[in-house]
Parts: structure tokens; C-alpha cells; sequence
């Protein structure tokens, strides 16, 4: 097959590995969030760049993770087995190895009134599980790679009628004083809300989306052994990290 082609005369990676994941600290991390609305004069709040007399310091660490994994041939590609939990696999072109499963969640609610108000929310989860790495006869070297992101987005109506307000209230549902605020002549910052008498944004409705998004990268490395996974300790064996 293709798959054993590439491999040439290299020890064959079929089989059980035993993987020591490197919890901390974390190779990479990342975190972002983006915020798009169209509140008029509306911006995300100022970081205080003011410093106060008091400094700390902390630090932590913890023990490797070991587990027992199981890679495969399927078809074209690979897979590994983690326990219960499957990751498709693949060769890259770079003669690496890469393995990933991406668990989403999303959903939708609305609302409407006959008077003409307006309310839509729509979100999306994400998370992501990823082992990349290069198997060199019975040693595997690369990385455990998380990322988490989620998406939401909030429309609503700029004004409503006194029925619809019964409900609503005179601020509305969407969220942004979560994430905006306004600047008065006093150069104080106060949280942005959507105000049922006021025209609060650019245009007949009032907009909110937040994106945001972590990603984290752990070292893992992995030694070819000679177990069978037939019987049950080898698939449930693991020492978990830390404590």
C-alpha cells in the first residue's frame, strides 16, 4: 500500500504506544478576542495602564501524563485510539504525522413581536484536539495541541413600542455592556447599552459579534512497545498528571 511505501523499510508504526505528555508549561499559548458592532461612538474599554504598589508572582508545575495509544492503518490515512476516543489520522507531506478530532456545538433563538421589535442570537463552540509529531522507528517526537473558539452573535431592534417593552425592558437584551463602553466629556468610560428611546447605532438595528479563541501546545512523545491491546488494562492503563 501507499502508506507502506512511504515508510520504506522503517520499523512499522502499527501498534501500542505508550505516550508521556509534558503538561507544563505549555509550548505555545494564545488567546484573542474580537469584537465587531455598530454602536455609534462605541469602543472596547481601555487597558489601565496605571500600576499599583503591589507585585505578584506565581508559579506551578506538574508531573507528565502517560497513556497507552493504538495506531492504525485506515485506508489512505491513520488513525489512533485513545482509550474511547478516536482520532483520524494522516501523513503530511513533510514525512510528519497528524492526528485530530473537532468537536462543534452551535444554536440559534429568536424572538419577535408584532409592533416591528427584533431579537436574534446565534453561537458556535468549538473544540479541538490535535497530535502532530514524526514517528522515527519506535520513538515518536512532536506536540498535544488544544484550541477552544467560540462565536457569537447578537442582533436587535434599535427602538420598540411600549408593548414590546413589557418584555423587553427599556435596554434591551443584547449584551453590550459586556463588551463596549462609551467615553463621556469627563473622559469616564460607561457601559453601552441598547436604549429603547435612543438610536443607539449606525443603522434601524443594533449588531454585536464576539469571537474568541485559545490555543495551547504540549510536548508528547511516544515509545513503540510490544503490548497487545486485546485485553482491557492496556486501553484504560494511565497515570495522570500532577496529584
Amino acid at each position: 500500500m501507499l502508506i507502506a511505501l512511504l515508510l520504506g523499510c522503517a520499523t512499522p508504526i502499527w501498534g501500542v504506544w505508550m505516550f508521556t505528555l509534558d503538561i507544563t508549561p505549555s509550548t505555545g499559548e494564545e488567546c484573542s478576542t474580537t469584537v465587531t458592532h455598530n454602536f455609534a461612538g462605541a469602543h472596547e474599554p481601555e487597558e489601565s495602564s496605571e500600576e499599583g504598589p503591589w507585585t505578584e508572582e506565581s508559579t506551578s508545575s506538574q508531573s507528565s501524563s502517560v497513556f497507552f495509544g493504538r495506531v492504525e492503518e485506515s485506508g489512505q490515512g491513520l488513525v489512533l485510539l485513545v482509550g474511547t476516543e478516536v482520532y483520524p489520522g494522516k501523513h503530511n507531506e513533510d514525512g510528519s504525522s497528524e492526528f485530530s478530532w473537532k468537536s462543534t456545538e452551535s444554536g440559534t433563538y429568536g424572538r419577535t413581536h408584532a409592533s416591528g421589535y427584533d431579537y436574534a442570537q446565534a453561537y458556535e463552540d468549538q473544540y479541538t484536539e490535535t497530535v502532530q509529531g514524526t514517528f522515527n522507528n519506535d520513538v515518536f517526537t512532536g506536540s498535544f495541541n488544544q484550541s477552544l473558539a467560540s462565536f457569537d452573535k447578537w442582533d436587535e431592534s434599535d427602538t420598540w413600542s411600549d408593548e414590546a417593552a413589557i418584555v423587553v425592558t427599556e435596554t434591551g437584551a443584547i449584551p453590550a455592556y459586556s463588551y463596549l463602553v462609551l467615553t463621556d466629556g469627563m473622559g469616564n468610560e460607561q457601559p453601552v447599552t441598547n436604549t429603547r428611546g435612543a438610536y443607539d447605532c449606525d443603522s434601524a438595528g443594533c449588531t454585536l459579534s464576539v469571537e474568541a479563541a485559545c490555543a495551547y501546545s504540549y510536548d508528547l512523545t511516544g515509545q513503540l512497545t510490544d503490548l497487545e491491546d486485546d485485553d482491557r488494562w492496556v486501553r484504560d492503563a494511565t497515570q495522570p498528571a500532577g496529584i
